[in-house]
This record gives C-alpha cells, structure tokens and sequence, in this order.
C-alpha cells in the first residue's frame, strides 16, 4: 500500500476542527475511514475499521487520548498514532509520548505541519512537531548529558521526522548503525520508544533546535 492510499481514522471532539482535518487529509489522498469526537466512539472506529493510522486528540470530553492510544496499542502495536495536542504541558507532553504514540503534533500549527507529521507517521517513523519541541526546550533542567554527539544528532533528525533509511544515507553510515544510537540513545533515557526519547532529551537539555 502506497503512503498515500493510507487509512486513517480522526479522534477529535470539535466538529469544525475534525471535518477541516479530515479535509485536508482527504485533499491529499489519505483515506479517511472513520471520525470520532469521544475516546469511547474513536476506539470502536478505529477497532471497526483497522486503519493504518490514528490521529487522537490528547483531551477527549469522556476521557484521555492518551489512554486511549494505550488500550489501542496494546491491541495492536502496529497501529501508528499521531497525537493531537493544543496544551503546552511539559509533563504532560512527555505523558502523551510515553504511551507508544509515533508523534504529536500541536494545534496552532499550519496543517502542512500536520501533513508532515502524518506522512512521517506514515513511514513508520517519529515526528514532534518544531513548536513542542521548542516548548519543551524552553522549560529545560539545566542540561544534564548522557548522550553522545552522534546520538544527539540521530535523534534530532528522527524528531524532524526523517526515517532511519534517510538518517544513514545522510550521515553515510550504516542502518544498523543508526538503530544501534537509537537503541543506546533510548537505555541513556530510560524510555521504551523514540518518540519518548525525543521528548526526554528535549526536556533535559540535550537537544538543540
């Protein structure tokens, strides 16, 4: 199946803003099989449909997003999910992203930023949209370094949302390489997913925009 035919259920509980999402995926090809504006409504869509993809409001009028993506993952942790987000909480960012989510993105931002966390997501890669990485950026701990150099630089680009296959080319080193500083990267950090890593070594320090 091609990026672009990929299936993709919307779990957001305004209306304007679902119908304007699920436009803008629709304009680019991607299949909308099912919207949602409940944690409740969104899991039987998502278990209704098996879409590739998941794009899941972090605050839900009935409960967490941030469950939900647990309880669907858990299901089937091939299921890739993109948070939504409009709230500025470190803690709860870094919340958000250790519940197996691919991504999150922020809702202040262009939609060509949603685009291209959804096609990074897609991928089967990691994206953390540039306002929420600045974000947490900005309310750092005084840097506390564990990373090296080469670590820091991989997971600064899987944030941007490039894949392993990009990151190796680009710094002409092999995909294993590049998995091993994840893997390596991820021990340091204490986390179970690059998406979690990302966020950790923002809130401490580690990363540079």
């Amino acid at each position: 199946m091609s990026e672009m035919s990929r299936r993709i259920v919307v779990v957001e509980d305004h209306p304007t803003v679902r119908e304007g999402l699920c436009l803008v995926l629709e304009r680019e090809g991607y299949a909308v099989v099912g919207r949602a504006g409940t944690a409740e409504e969104g899991h039987a869509a998502i278990v209704g449909s098996d879409p590739d993809l998941a794009l899941i409001d972090v605050q839900l009028p009935d409960g967490s997003g941030i469950e939900l993506t647990r309880r669907l993952l858990r299901r089937d942790n091939r299921l890739g999910v993109l948070l939504y987000t409009g709230s500025d909480d470190g803690d709860l960012l870094e919340h958000a992203l250790e519940s197996g989510a691919r991504g999150c993105t922020h809702k202040a931002s262009a939609p060509e930023t949603t685009l291209k966390a959804v096609r990074a997501v897609a991928a089967g890669g990691t994206f953390i949209d540039p306002s929420i990485r600045e974000r947490l950026m900005l309310r750092a701990t005084p840097p506390q370094r564990v990373l090296t150099v080469r670590e820091r630089e991989v997971l600064s680009r899987l944030a941007e949302g490039q894949s392993i296959d990009d990151i190796a080319a680009e710094l002409v080193l092999s995909v294993e390489t590049i998995r091993t500083h994840v893997r390596n990267a991820m021990g340091k950090l204490s986390t179970r997913t690059r998406a979690h890593a990302i966020v950790v070594a923002l809130r401490r320090g580690e990363l540079e925009l």
